[in-house]
């Protein structure tokens, strides 16, 4: 169905607060000023408040009555929560990966692992995000089960949409990228238990190392 200009516009909005939150333009905690997104993005009051409600269902904003829209922090109940259930996603889909996987998949697992050890920011910016989030990505694609793609990336958009990136320690690149490595030696020698082991001890050591993130 062909989207009306309102629909679009609102659409457009969307997209943009959005990438302002990936980009941490606009950051937790933050209220969010009608007149300053207006000028801001080059649209009415209308969409921006449109976008806005969209964004507070999916839980990246939320309304205070009479006082208006904030970015939504990330409590600790929350994080542990879309933790414990990351680590259940992803233990299951590295054993399915195995089950399922070809050299072409296991090829292209190491390609962006690779990708990942060798961009080496100061801090941890958005290009090191979706380096890591493609690694993670791809074992859901390997493990051939569309559903735990989908709620995988629903939980890295709460973890990192609702975070400051730049307090991630640069300490843990070299640390995620020696537990990629071994995470990706279990797949190629389809060792189911040690490959469940490794991705459960690399997302609990995440867990740890970032929860400067939600403080």
């Amino acid at each position: 169905m062909r989207q009306t200009n309102a629909e679009s516009l609102m659409e457009g909005a969307y997209l943009k607060l959005r990438d302002m939150l990936f980009q941490q333009e606009i950051v937790p905690g933050q209220k969010l000023i009608y007149r300053e997104l207006t000028e801001l993005l080059k649209v009415s009051s209308t969409p921006i408040q449109l976008a806005l409600g969209r964004l507070e269902q999916e839980g990246f904003v939320e309304r205070i009555p009479h006082v208006g829209f904030y970015v939504k922090r990330l409590n600790m109940k929350e994080r542990d929560d879309l933790y414990d259930l990351r680590r259940i996603i992803e233990i299951s889909a590295v054993e399915l990966a195995i089950k399922n996987k070809n050299p072409q998949d296991v090829k292209l697992l190491e390609t962006i692992s690779d990708r990942h050890v060798n961009y080496l920011p100061p801090v941890y910016d958005r290009k090191k995000y979706l380096l890591d989030i493609e690694f993670h990505k791809h074992i859901c694609v390997m493990s051939q089960n569309e559903q735990y793609l989908n709620q995988l990336m629903r939980i890295f958009d709460h973890l990192y949409l609702r975070s400051r990136l730049n307090l991630v320690s640069p300490s843990r690149f070299l640390v995620t990228a020696s537990q990629h490595q071994e995470i990706i030696k279990w797949i190629k020698e389809g060792n189911a238990p040690r490959a469940r082991r490794s991705m459960d001890k690399h997302i609990r050591g995440a867990q740890k190392s970032n929860k400067l993130l939600f403080s």
